[in-house]
């Protein structure tokens, strides 16, 4: 394995500046330098069509190309820039966006947007780990600033608008509890307006002596997430939800017990979603946070250094990452993270065999998942 920083911008450039060695490199790759037909699988005697830079088989006389089924299929983007791409989304900390993406390549924006996640298409796989000694795990909330984003404060403003109206949370309901619109500066709250924000996040309705939950939807941006890291070793990242209200036992413990070994100890803080989990794991470690971030050498910093990372990545570099593609990103800063001690030429080299039989269209790409909500 390769450990010196030697690898370079211009070393790669150098060493891939025209489509015919990326062409030979991904030959190499995918078939180990002899071309295997697609369609029979023969591999004898298959030659190339130089003219169009693509493959006759010499058995049932179909024609490939060694970019069939892969992230590059039927990309007019040159080869070149799709190697360009592969460098800065391999080696950058953070990422990088497709606005600026855009314009290394020389590309339109929608362009890269499609190049990006094609190469994260390429990292379904990467969270499908099992995780064993001693691990970490917590949960987040990760999501932008709603104050710092005029699109979203817009939104917000539809959104309570149409939650009021289902509601019956009238201008005439609002007089009557009290509830006066805010001027200048000034600050604090009334009962009444904390007992709306109670009912905004999931409490009980209008009626404080009703017991029945509120149906008002809240307006959620961000995303729950699960968080587990051996010490040291290799992560993973699982959504829960849109929700807080998703951060259960009833969603946490199955994710727990598919992805970390049962003899392995595990380690959280003292929230109560963590309990009896004892009986899945040979041992359960918890640290209390009001008293210090490390108790008698048992800490879960590992995991939070993890979470700075991914909330920057997300924030700063994708700060409008969609919840249909956020488990893409997930994918990808794991495939960073977990591959950290590489160098630059070693990060590219484990990424293009994973671009081989990854195939996704635009359709596919923007076609949303219904979601099925629970009855």
């Amino acid at each position: 394995m390769k450990t010196k920083t030697t690898y370079s911008l211009p070393t790669h450039l150098t060493r891939f500046n025209t489509d015919s060695k990326c062409h030979d490199y991904l030959v190499s790759v995918r078939w180990n330098g002899k071309p295997n037909c697609p369609k029979c699988g023969n591999d004898q005697m298959n030659y190339l069509l130089t003219t169009r830079n693509i493959y006759k088989c010499s058995s049932c006389k179909k024609q490939f190309s060694v970019t069939q089924g892969t992230i590059f299929h039927r990309s007019k983007v040159p080869l070149t820039k799709w190697f360009i791409a592969m460098y800065f989304f391999t080696g950058n900390k953070r990422g990088i966006s497709s606005c600026q993406l855009a314009k290394l390549l020389g590309v339109k924006q929608h362009t890269a947007w499609f190049m990006l996640h094609r190469m994260r298409a390429a990292l379904t796989n990467e969270n499908e780990i099992m995780l064993s000694g001693i691990v970490e795990a917590d949960e987040a909330f990760i999501g932008p600033k709603i104050n710092r984003d005029l699109r979203l404060l817009m939104a917000k403003q539809k959104h309570d608008e149409e939650q009021n109206r289902l509601q019956n949370f009238t201008t005439e309901k609002r007089l009557e509890l009290g509830i006066k619109k805010k001027v200048g500066r000034k600050k604090g709250s009334t009962k009444e307006i904390l007992h709306q924000k109670m009912i905004e996040r999931g409490g009980k309705p209008y009626n404080s002596h009703d017991d029945r939950k509120s149906d008002r939807i809240p307006f959620e941006t961000g995303v729950v997430i699960l968080g587990m890291m051996e010490q040291k070793g290799r992560m993973i990242m699982k959504i829960l939800g849109r929700s807080r209200i998703d951060l259960t036992k009833k969603n946490i413990l199955p994710i727990l017990k598919n992805y970390i070994a049962s003899h392995s100890i595990l380690v959280t803080d003292q929230s109560s979603v963590y309990f009896n989990t004892s009986q899945l794991f040979s041992r359960h470690l918890s640290v209390n946070h009001d008293k210090g971030y490390v108790i008698n050498g048992v800490h879960i910093n590992n995991i939070e250094n993890a979470w700075k990372h991914l909330k920057k990545m997300v924030i700063g570099t994708y700060f409008h990452a969609s919840y249909q593609h956020f488990e893409k990103y997930l994918n990808e800063n794991t495939y960073r993270w977990n591959r950290r001690q590489l160098d630059q030429e070693c990060l590219f080299e484990d990424f293009m065999p994973l671009t081989i039989l990854r195939k996704i269209s635009y359709k596919e790409l923007i076609k949303r998942e219904q979601v099925q909500e629970a009855a």
